[in-house]
């Protein structure tokens, strides 16, 4: 009887380390013999926990991953080396014993709802724009402006009531009427389209009259950067998302040293922009994702989602969210500013920062699935069918 598929069981969770002698001879021969291989728990050569993947390691076409899903499924490359993923029940308990902590929680409509958070997005019939809150943004630069507008759009496409744009104000002739239900705030920049450190007080008086401040897409690197980052981050008493290049002014401005902000504070970094938080390599970054996320959000206080496939959601308290939504095809410019303007207008409406990071990302996810499928080829994706599909 010809042999049509292959069971890996050689190595579970409890092994570290790159697979030595006969286990990697039997590894290497599994992957060459081209039939399709299951996986048991986990690929032999995968790491339960990060998701890094060994060499060598099974490259299965399922994962039969036994009582619970193990973190490093999760993660790539991990998950590429896992293939399909299911979970199978075998008698041990579905409740963890007292004490005992899960690595995460994989967002489903399921546990946003048990978060707390209306993945429906349900809206109260007697609701009005006041009901659903006002983003402010402060963002966008001259070569850069459609970061703005990007996140200010996603802003109200997530619901909230109102959105204002404060901007640099050599930006303002040509935006205008761009989003007509946007408004926009123009900040005095000297004729140069850019920012500057004096514009952090504007911003602040802006903001005595909005529930939340995004502040980051298109902002650009200027003189004084780092004090009217400084400025924000102390003075504004509301929820604050931090993102691209306000997280690039963070790392680069002693952030370490900075008092922990007492209102809830979302920080949005690719790999790139956390290792320079971090002070680790984007590789390092990427080989623990989930660890590297959970100690930077419990070290500073905040909420952290650290954006790429798979993108995790890490509170200060220690809980960590995986999310599973998402197309290849969103892998285009804009993506992130579009994020943040989610996650913000999501705030604006009254959701607390793990509610708002956990079910922004979802959405967004979603919404780039939606996009992708109404595409020829979803490598022609722009960020502005994520926002239609919303």
């Amino acid at each position: 009887m010809p042999v049509t598929g292959l069971v890996d069981a050689l190595l579970g969770t409890g092994t570290t380390g790159a697979p030595r002698g006969v286990y990697a001879s039997l590894i290497r021969e599994a992957n060459a013999s081209g039939l399709p291989i299951v996986a048991a728990d986990l690929p032999s050569g995968l790491d339960a926990d990060t998701g890094a993947v060994h060499d060598p390691c099974i490259r299965a076409r399922v994962t039969v991953s036994l009582a619970f899903l193990k973190a490093g499924l999760t993660q790539y490359p991990g998950a590429r080396a896992a293939g399909d993923v299911v979970v199978r029940y075998i008698g041990i308990p579905r409740t963890l014993p007292p004490g005992m902590k899960p690595a995460g929680t994989v967002l489903t409509e399921a546990a946003l709802s048990e978060l707390g958070a209306d993945p429906g997005r349900r809206r109260e019939p007697d609701g009005h724009k006041g009901t659903y809150g006002h983003v402010l943004l402060a963002a966008g630069s001259l070569p850069m402006s459609g970061a703005g507008l990007l996140a200010a759009k996603a802003a109200l496409r997530a619901g909230c009531g109102l959105a204002t744009w404060a901007l640099p104000a050599a930006l303002l002739p040509p935006l205008l009427g761009a989003v007509p239900e946007l408004m926009l705030a123009p900040v005095a920049d000297g004729g140069s389209g850019a920012w500057n450190p004096a514009a952090a007080n504007e911003v602040l008086r802006l903001l005595e009259a909005r529930d939340v401040l995004a502040v980051g897409p298109g902002l650009g690197r200027f003189p004084g950067e780092g004090a009217y980052l400084r400025a924000l981050w102390e003075g504004a008493a509301r929820p604050l998302v931090v993102d691209a290049d306000a997280l690039n002014i963070l790392a680069a401005s002693g952030f370490a040293a900075w008092p922990r902000r007492e209102a809830a504070t979302v920080l949005t970094p690719h790999p790139g922009e956390m290792a320079r938080l971090t002070g680790l390599t984007t590789a390092e970054v990427q080989r623990d994702r989930l660890g590297v996320a959970r100690g930077f959000a419990a070290e500073h206080g905040v909420t952290l989602v650290l954006k790429g496939a798979r993108t995790i959601v890490a509170a200060p308290d220690g809980r960590v969210f995986v999310n599973v939504t998402g197309h290849p095809g969103m892998a285009t410019g804009g993506t992130g500013d579009c994020l943040t303007g989610i996650i913000a207008g999501l705030l604006a409406q009254g959701l607390d920062a793990v509610q708002a990071a956990a079910l922004g990302v979802y959405l967004h996810g979603r919404a780039g699935e939606r996009a992708a499928a109404l595409r020829a080829n979803p490598a022609s994706m722009l960020t502005g069918d994520i926002l239609d599909a919303l």
